[in-house]
């Protein structure tokens, strides 16, 4: 057997001592080792792993609380966008709206309107716009009806009332007389006589027509005599039926120097024609 050196011997001990991390043996424990039994390399033991940073835990943010009148406006109903051109155009319905309401104008078709346009035209400047007089007399406040009364018994006052205007003061006074209208009229200068007042009243016999004078007359019997409501519609149809009677018989403008009792003969067969018509519809 081949003998080993002692320095090698030692040189082993040293670097197994360095491998398992035990002190060496001295020279002694060296010597009295056997030669024959060299002690096994310790395996070397591998360092533990670094442990793993543990993640943070994400912060979780509060939301501060919503006040309640804030939650109120949230949840409250909007406007539809559709409601907006409406509102828009609303306005414009509005005074649309309000015009169809109002009362509509006098039928331009009527007697009263026609009146009313042929009064201002050709009577107003005498008699004034409201009737209550100038250079012609006060029509007004009664004063028409007290001169052509609708109820006065003997005397037609509708047809006094046409032929005047018919025929004016110079003619009437040939025709009739010096008095004109009511005989029996009460009242301040009654009875009225031809040329008592102011400036003489013209004829219109050739400026206006039949349903141009019967107008006239019904416009001043009810805008300015104030006649009641149930007489002014007998007086209009009477006075629709008047005409009608002339325009059939092609009569245009009356004569000059028409009669009160011929006026009134005509006016009575309107009446006539126009109780008639009121019977069938009570009839039924």
């Amino acid at each position: 057997m081949v003998e080993v050196p002692e320095h090698l011997l030692q040189r082993s001990a040293e670097a197994r001592a360095r491998l398992s991390g035990e002190p060496a043996a001295d020279d002694g424990d060296a010597q009295a080792a056997p030669a024959d039994a060299p002690a096994a390399a310790t395996p070397a033991v591998p360092a533990a792993p670094a442990a793993a940073p543990v993640p943070a835990e994400p912060v979780v943010e509060v939301e501060a609380p919503v006040a309640p009148y804030v939650t109120a406006a949230l949840q409250r109903k909007t406007i539809p966008y559709w409601v907006m051109p409406v509102l828009l155009f609303l306005p414009i319905w509005a005074i649309y709206y309000v015009g169809y309401l109002e009362r509509p104008p006098a039928d331009p078709e009527g007697l009263l309107f026609e009146g009313g346009e042929v009064y201002a035209e050709v009577c107003a400047s005498c008699h004034g716009g409201t009737g209550s007089g100038g250079t012609g007399r006060q029509l007004n406040g009664g004063e028409v009806l007290l001169t052509f009364p609708s109820d006065a018994a003997g005397y037609d006052g509708l047809a006094g009332h046409i032929a005047w205007v018919a025929n004016g003061s110079d003619q009437t006074e040939i025709t009739e007389g010096p008095v004109y209208g009511d005989p029996a009229r009460t009242g301040t200068d009654s009875p009225r006589t031809v040329g008592s007042f102011g400036a003489a009243m013209g004829n219109f016999t050739e400026s206006l027509t039949v349903e141009e004078l019967a107008a006239v007359v019904y416009y001043e019997r009810v805008a300015h005599g104030g006649i009641d409501d149930e007489t002014a519609a007998h007086e209009l149809e009477v006075l629709e039926e008047f005409v009608h009677i002339n325009e059939e018989a092609g009569v245009g403008n009356l004569a000059l120097g028409v009669s009160v009792a011929e006026v009134s003969a005509q006016l009575d067969e309107a009446r006539a024609t126009v109780a008639a018509a009121h019977s069938e519809v009570a009839a039924g």
